[in-house]
């Protein structure tokens, strides 16, 4: 699977050309055709070109068709390939609760300020090595910002031989990363995901991440940002 998909990957814009090539032409004849029917006279005539016209409108359709597939498994089902999903690691439980036969005893107080300040390790590395100004970064959200509802983010996507881009997201206790959109268009201080409805996510903290990969397949280190989602306004 990962071979047709870098196959048609690579000579994506060449299989466009012939595609287009073979529209054209059957375009032309699917016009002649109609012509030829219009000003057919004796039935034989009319069954001969509407026979030729359904074909040439079934392959005509047959190469859209194709087109269509190509465009779907190299913008949608390609991103997903390129990158092997890590099954999610197991936060560890730094301060289990205690069962009532295992509860301290009055000599063995433990700092309850302490217990109640402290935070779980999250699971998700944040790598701010990834984020290179001008080429791949977020500009909103800013790490630790706050966000709810309905948000666009910003950025840049713009590396030499682009190939596309993915914004993704993880709760910060699981490295298990949910592809929100991709794309095939360089993007310079613009918009990278216009309109993330946030409220499809429990509230809590997450990561972000922009990952830019170039023609050949190669993903550059990600750039990642620590965001909180918060409860959409109520109306």
């Amino acid at each position: 699977m990962n071979d047709v998909v870098l196959f048609f990957q690579t000579y994506e814009n060449v299989i466009y050309f012939i595609l287009g090539i073979g529209i054209l032409i059957y375009g032309w004849r699917f016009w002649n055709t109609w012509q030829e029917l219009r000003l057919a006279i004796y039935g034989l005539e009319r069954t001969i070109a509407q026979d030729r016209l359904k074909n040439t409108a079934f392959l005509i359709s047959a190469l859209l068709l194709i087109g269509f597939f190509v465009f779907s498994l190299v913008t949608f089902v390609a991103p997903y390939i390129k990158e092997r999903v890590e099954l999610p690691v197991p936060t560890p439980n730094l301060f289990p609760r205690e069962t009532p036969e295992e509860q301290s005893t009055p000599d063995e107080a433990i700092d309850l300020d302490i217990v109640a300040t402290a935070t779980t390790l999250p699971t998700v590395s944040v790598i701010t090595e990834g984020c290179i100004e001008g080429s791949i970064e977020i500009t909103f959200p800013q790490p630790g910002d706050a966000i709810a509802g309905v948000v666009t983010i910003t950025g840049t996507a713009n590396i030499p031989d682009f190939g596309f881009y993915k914004f993704e997201v993880a709760k910060a206790s699981e490295e298990l990363w949910l592809t929100v959109q991709a794309g095939r268009t360089v993007v310079i201080d613009g918009d990278l995901v216009k309109n993330w409805d946030t409220s499809l996510f429990n509230p809590g903290e997450y990561v972000i991440q922009l990952v830019v990969t170039d023609n050949n397949g190669e993903a550059l280190e990600p750039c990642r940002v620590p965001i909180v989602i918060g409860s959409p306004p109520e109306e």
